[in-house]
This record gives structure tokens, C-alpha cells and sequence, in this order.
């Protein structure tokens, strides 16, 4: 499995339960900016929290991504366009949204899969065809850009 730097970031969330992300940037050695681009990015797709205490900020994991097969928290996903158009608003350079895009993909995947498979068993579609069906999506999902 790929290990990213954001996947590091998000153990050390996990592991601290709540850090500052001048903490983080230090423990990581990653610029603190590089830090809070992540951080604003993961808070906008709700996979982390940030919160205050005076002027310092916290980040810490949302709870409902902690039960990353439970699709009814997921019934809207972006699409790879939307996620990526968010990340390029917020200032992420390719290699930074690649990253957050496949981390995404990994904590919504079973979500992903749940809903991929009742709306074609809704249509109709063999569940034979339909892994079929994913895994070509899966391919697309987490190829290039």
C-alpha cells in the first residue's frame, strides 16, 4: 500500500488524538504551511477537524471517519473534477492533491463500493458485471488526473 505524507500526518492525528499543526509540522518535518494546506483542504472534505484555543490552532479527526464502511455518512462524494478544482483553489500543487485524492479514495472506498454496487443492483446489473463495472472505475479512480 503507498504511504503518503499526508497518511503520516492523519496516524500522528490519529495517535495524538489532538495536535498543533506546529507540533505536527515538527514531529513531520514539514513546513508548517505545507501543514495547514493540508489541514484546510482535509477540514473542507470533513475528514478533520480544526479547533482553537486562544490563537493556537488543533486539528483532530471528525468521528464519522472513523467508521470508514459506514456509507450513509458518504452519500455524496466528489467527483476526481470537483476534488481536484477545490485543491487548486486552496493553492495544492499536482503532487499534493495526487496524495490527498488517493487518501480520499482509501478512506471512502468501502463507502464507494457499498453505493457503486445498490445503485446497479437497483439498474439491474449482474453483481458479476458489476465487480467487473468497479474495478474499471476503481483503475480510473485512482490513476492520473
Amino acid at each position: 500500500m503507498l504511504r503518503t505524507d499526508v497518511d503520516e500526518f492523519l496516524d500522528l492525528i490519529i495517535q495524538k488524538e489532538r495536535i498543533t499543526l506546529a507540533e505536527a509540522a515538527k514531529l513531520l518535518n514539514i513546513p508548517q504551511t505545507t501543514i495547514q494546506a493540508w489541514t484546510d483542504f482535509l477540514v473542507e472534505e470533513k475528514i478533520v477537524g480544526i479547533e482553537y484555543k486562544f490563537t493556537t490552532p488543533y486539528v483532530f479527526m471528525n468521528a464519522e471517519v472513523n467508521d470508514k464502511n459506514d456509507f450513509k455518512n458518504y452519500m455524496k462524494f466528489d467527483t476526481k473534477e470537483e476534488f481536484y478544482g477545490k485543491a487548486e483553489n486552496r493553492g495544492l500543487n499536482a503532487g499534493q492533491i495526487k496524495l490527498l485524492w488517493l487518501k480520499y479514495i482509501n478512506l471512502n472506498k468501502g463507502a464507494m463500493r457499498k453505493l457503486f454496487f445498490d445503485k446497479a443492483k437497483e439498474r439491474g446489473i449482474s453483481s458479476e458485471k458489476t465487480e467487473l463495472l468497479w474495478k474499471k472505475y476503481l483503475e480510473f479512480l485512482e490513476g492520473g488526473s
